[in-house]
C-alpha cells in the first residue's frame, strides 16, 4: 500500500518550495502591467498598516535625503542646528527649531551638565513602534548615555507580560497581572491608561521580580526601584531586594499617580501586591540610580504615535509630578507609510502628531522634544529593493511638524544612509529580510549615531 501521508508532505514541501522562489523574484510586468508580488510570508512577519490606502498618484520626482533635511520642497524656515560648528562626515545633525522656546534641546543639554548635582537621574523618555520594540536601539543609546554621564539600570518596564518586557536588558517573572494595551481596543478602557498606554490590573495579589542581565554594561545593578499605580485603598505592597529587610507600603486613595521605592545596590527586587480590587490600577516599575542618566523604552508595535492623544491630560500630569522627564523622543511612521501614502494624509498625520506634541508640552513644560523622523523601509520591485514612497511623505511632514511645533528633529532615514538604506543593512545581517525591522546589531550601529548627534549638539 502506499504510503499517502509521505506523498502529501512531500507535495506540501514543493508547494512552499514553488511560493519561496516566487517570493524572492523581483516584482514582473505583462503587457505594461504590474503583476502582483507573491509573498508566502505575509502571515508571519510583521505587518506596516496602510492607513489611508487610495488610488495611486502620478509618481513624483525622487526627492533627496538632503533636499528633505533642508525643508524642500515646501517653503519653509531652513533647520536650525544644535551647533554651529562644521558637521563631522558621517554624522547626522540634530535640528533644532525651537527659537529660543520651550520645546528645544536646551533643557536636555542643561540638565546633562546638572547630572552629577540633580537630587535625580537625568529622565529620557523613548515613545515609538516596533522599530525600538524589545529595546532594540534604545539599550545601544541608553548604555551610551549611561557610560558618559553615569548611571545604571532598563528604567521602565511593564507590570505583565508584554512585547517590551520581553527583551534582553532585564529578565522579567510576573504573576497575576493582567495586561491591558491600547492596541487591545475591545477590552482597553482609555481613561485608565498610563504613560505607557497600557495599564495592569489585579485580582487580589500578583508579584513582579526584575533581575539584572549582562546584555549592556550597566543594566545589571541599581540602586533604586519604584512601582507605580493608582488605588482607592486598602492595597498592600512590599518590595524586597537579595540580602535587603524589604519595605512594606499601604497607600492612601488618591486619584493620582503614586509610586512606591527602594532604595539599596541590587540586582534584583520583587514586588509583591496584596488586597487588590477592581479599582486599583498598575503601570509599570522602574530600574535607575539617583543620579546620572536612565532611558525608558515606550514601545507599542503597530502604532502610530496618534494614539498617545488618548492618554488622560490628568494622568500625564500625574506622572510629570513622580517622574520627571528631561527628554521626550517621538519616533513613529512606519505604521503609516505605504506605497501609496499621499500627500493629503501626510497632512493629516502631521495635524493629530502636533496636537500630540502640544499635550507633552502642556504636562511636560520644562522637557526638551525631539521627533525622529521615519527610518527607511524598502520593498521589493521591478528594478530591485527600493524605499517606498510613502517614507518620504511621512518624513517630509515630520520635517514640518518640528519646524511648526518649534521642537527638535533626527532623521533616523538619513543615519540609515538615506534611500535604500534598509536595504543595505539587510546584506549586511544588520536587518531582518521584511526590509522594516532593524536587529540587536543594526540598533547598536544606530544607537551609536543617535549618541553622536545628541552629542555633537551637547558640546563634545
Amino acid at each position: 500500500m502506499k504510503d499517502k501521508p509521505a506523498q502529501t508532505f512531500v507535495m506540501i514541501g514543493i508547494v512552499v518550495a514553488v511560493l519561496l522562489f516566487m517570493h524572492l523574484m523581483p516584482q514582473l510586468t505583462l503587457a505594461g502591467t504590474e503583476l502582483r508580488t507573491v509573498d508566502v510570508l505575509s502571515d508571519v512577519v510583521p505587518q506596516v498598516i496602510d492607513i489611508y490606502d487610495v488610488e495611486e498618484e502620478e509618481e513624483e520626482a525622487p526627492v533627496s535625503s538632503s533636499a528633505l533635511m533642508a525643508g524642500q520642497p515646501a517653503a519653509e524656515p531652513e533647520p536650525a542646528p544644535v551647533s554651529t560648528r562644521p558637521v563631522p562626515k558621517g554624522l547626522t545633525p540634530i535640528q533644532d527649531f525651537s527659537n529660543g522656546k520651550a520645546g528645544g534641546m536646551s533643557a536636555f543639554y542643561k540638565a546633562l551638565k546638572q547630572s552629577g548635582s540633580m537630587n535625580r537621574p537625568v529622565r529620557v523618555a523613548y515613545f515609538g513602534d516596533s522599530f525600538v520594540e524589545s529595546d532594540i536601539m534604545t539599550s545601544e543609546l541608553r548604555e551610551q548615555l549611561q557610560q558618559r554621564f553615569g548611571g545604571a539600570g532598563a528604567g521602565w518596564v511593564d507590570c505583565g507580560t508584554t512585547t517590551n518586557s520581553n527583551r534582553p536588558t532585564v529578565k522579567v517573572r510576573t504573576s497575576g497581572f493582567t495586561s491591558h494595551s491600547v492596541m487591545e481596543k475591545r477590552t482597553f478602557a482609555a481613561r485608565l491608561q498610563g504613560i505607557s498606554q497600557r495599564y495592569f490590573t489585579v485580582n487580589g495579589s500578583a508579584s513582579l521580580t526584575l533581575n539584572g542581565t549582562k546584555w549592556k554594561k550597566h543594566v545589571g545593578s541599581w540602586n533604586r526601584a519604584m512601582l507605580y499605580f493608582k488605588t482607592n485603598g486598602g492595597l498592600t505592597i512590599r518590595g524586597e531586594q537579595p540580602g535587603g529587610d524589604g519595605r512594606t507600603f499601604r497607600p492612601e486613595a488618591k486619584g493620582t499617580v503614586q509610586c512606591a521605592s527602594v532604595e539599596g545596590f541590587m540586582n534584583q527586587v520583587k514586588w509583591s501586591v496584596s488586597g487588590a480590587s477592581a479599582s486599583d490600577v498598575f503601570y509599570g516599575a522602574s530600574l535607575e540610580t539617583d543620579k546620572g542618566v536612565v532611558l525608558d523604552n515606550f514601545s507599542m508595535r503597530g502604532c502610530s504615535g496618534k494614539t498617545l492623544l488618548g492618554i488622560p491630560e490628568s494622568t500625564l500630569k500625574s506622572f510629570a509630578e513622580v517622574r520627571p522627564y528631561d527628554l521626550i523622543i517621538i519616533h513613529y511612521g512606519l505604521n503609516v507609510a505605504g506605497p501609496k501614502t499621499t500627500e493629503k494624509y501626510g497632512e493629516h498625520y502631521r495635524g493629530e502628531m502636533g496636537k500630540v506634541i502640544q499635550l507633552f508640552k502642556r504636562c511636560y513644560p520644562q522637557a526638551s522634544i525631539l521627533v525622529v523622523g521615519v527610518p527607511d523601509r524598502d520593498q521589493r520591485t521591478a528594478s530591485g529593493v527600493k524605499t517606498i514612497k510613502g517614507i518620504e511623505v511621512i518624513l517630509r511632514n515630520q520635517l514640518k511638524l518640528a519646524q511648526e511645533q518649534h521642537v527638535a528633529f533626527f532623521s533616523m532615514f538619513d543615519a540609515m544612509g538615506g534611500k535604500n538604506g534598509m536595504s543595505n543593512m539587510v546584506k549586511q545581517g544588520l536587518a531582518s529580510k521584511d526590509y522594516t525591522h532593524i536587529g540587536h546589531k543594526g540598533g547598536d550601529r544606530l544607537g551609536r549615531k543617535f549618541f553622536d548627534a545628541l552629542m555633537f549638539g551637547y558640546g563634545d
